[in-house]
């Protein structure tokens, strides 16, 4: 027990160091996030805000990692995988392409790709292919199906958790009482080294939340949102709370509809929009809202909704 609180305190004190170098050198590169112009006016005055800030929790956590294997294993692999794929799309986003980035094609079959090979590692490091929404409730199922609903899974968190990404703190703290569940439930499955595993990536969050809140000094980027987004969904392949997942993660998912309705009705409409904007957040800023409002009542809404799902993962 000393030891996880030496490594999340030192994770804590870590983030604070790597962030506060992070923010100055990502602004000398120029490595700053792009500005779409059809967003709500407020946001121009991000320009020139650096981006890739998911560094600063990603770093911290992998080193950590090493010390809670072998619970670490499947989350630090897709952490890592995922933040590689992201930091690949800033860098040609913001460095080289200057906005264009990767193309929709190449990033979607790299995240298949890297989904692929995570699923399979999560078929060794759960000895078997077992899908779960809780202790009492889980699903064996074939092997094939498996691999293919894994490969979907990780990839469809990510994503939706990427989209999730777009107003300052955001992300983070909608994320933040996902993981508190997560360590409650490892708490009640006896599984201590999640409990650390999730513990420093609690704080690692926390770490990197202070220099994320309006006004933000950095932003995650593409880098941190996917990393992220394959964390929390390799810490839910450990817990064997797959499906629990998609009730905790109902504010991604919302996001994520938001942009599935918005695309093709803009298409097949002409160039009406179902939203002003999408993803969903900015939809509520186009309607007035404030930015501070508008995560502050995500956040509210998240911490409701993984209330809820921790109560039905603790009836079932």
């Amino acid at each position: 027990m000393i030891m996880y609180l030496v490594l999340i305190g030192a994770v804590f004190l870590l983030s604070l160091i790597i962030g506060r170098i992070a923010v100055v050198k990502l602004r000398e590169l120029k490595l700053a996030q792009t500005i779409r112009d059809d967003g709500p006016k407020s946001h121009f005055e991000k320009v020139g805000t650096p981006s890739m800030g998911g560094i600063i929790f990603i770093i911290p956590i992998t080193i950590a990692s090493f010390f809670l294997m072998p619970a670490a294993v499947l989350p630090l692999l897709a952490m890592l995988a995922y933040g590689a794929l992201g930091m690949y799309d800033d860098l040609e986003k913001r460095a080289i392409k200057k906005g264009k980035g990767l193309s929709v094609k190449k990033k979607f079959l790299l995240q298949i790709l890297a989904g692929l090979i995570l699923a399979v590692v999560a078929f060794f490091v759960n000895g078997g292919s077992v899908i779960g929404f809780s202790n009492s409730v889980s699903f064996s199922i074939n092997i094939i199906v498996y691999f293919i609903f894994m490969t979907i899974y990780f990839v469809g968190v990510t994503n939706a958790v990427n989209l999730t990404d777009g107003l300052d703190g955001l992300s983070t703290m909608v994320t933040l009482p996902i993981v508190v569940v997560f360590i409650l439930i490892s708490l009640l499955q006896g599984n201590y080294q999640m409990v650390g595993v999730c513990g420093i990536i609690l704080v690692a969050l926390l770490g990197f939340l202070i220099f994320n809140l309006h006004p933000a000094k950095i932003f995650m980027g593409d880098t941190g949102s996917m990393a992220l987004g394959a964390l929390i969904a390799g810490i839910a392949v450990v817990l064997k709370v797959e499906l629990l997942l998609l009730i905790l993660g109902l504010v991604y998912i919302a996001e994520t509809v938001s942009v599935m309705l918005q695309v093709p009705y803009f298409k097949t409409t002409g160039g009406n929009r179902f939203f002003k904007m999408a993803p969903l957040h900015h939809h509520f800023e186009l309607s007035g809202m404030k930015e501070t409002s508008v995560v502050k009542w995500f956040t509210i809404a998240s911490c409701i909704i993984s209330l809820i799902a921790f109560i039905i993962y603790w009836s079932i």
